[in-house]
């Protein structure tokens, strides 16, 4: 399933404080260029943005790559993600597997 929308290459990025659940595609794009959330992204390497609202409840993951950008929304019918969100760290890089649990099962532990 997740496998589908996940680049085999390039960084993954988690936003770690809460990013509005209005933002669409060309919003989360203008911050990845304006480097918002620090990701000091050149605009040529392939790069994964994961955002979550502030409820917790609402993943957004966006690719960019050389062929254009992927777009993809994560809504939990019941629960939370399990990340803790804050405003001093802004980013922290993580893995494809640990991308695919969240995806799954929604938490970055392994099951």
């Amino acid at each position: 399933m997740s496998s589908a929308i996940l680049p085999s290459e390039g960084r993954i990025v988690m936003v770690k404080e809460p990013v509005s659940g209005r933002f669409g595609v060309h919003k989360l794009m203008a911050h990845l260029t304006m480097n918002t959330y620090g990701t000091a992204w050149d605009g040529d390497e392939t790069i994964t943005l994961v955002t979550f609202n502030k409820k917790r409840t609402r993943m957004k993951i966006l690719t960019a790559d050389r062929f254009g950008i992927t777009y993809s929304v994560r809504i939990l019918n019941a629960g939370t993600f399990k990340v803790i969100l804050g405003g001093e760290l802004l980013c922290e890089h993580i893995n494809k597997k640990t991308l695919e649990n969240l995806i799954r099962y929604g938490t970055t532990a392994e099951l």
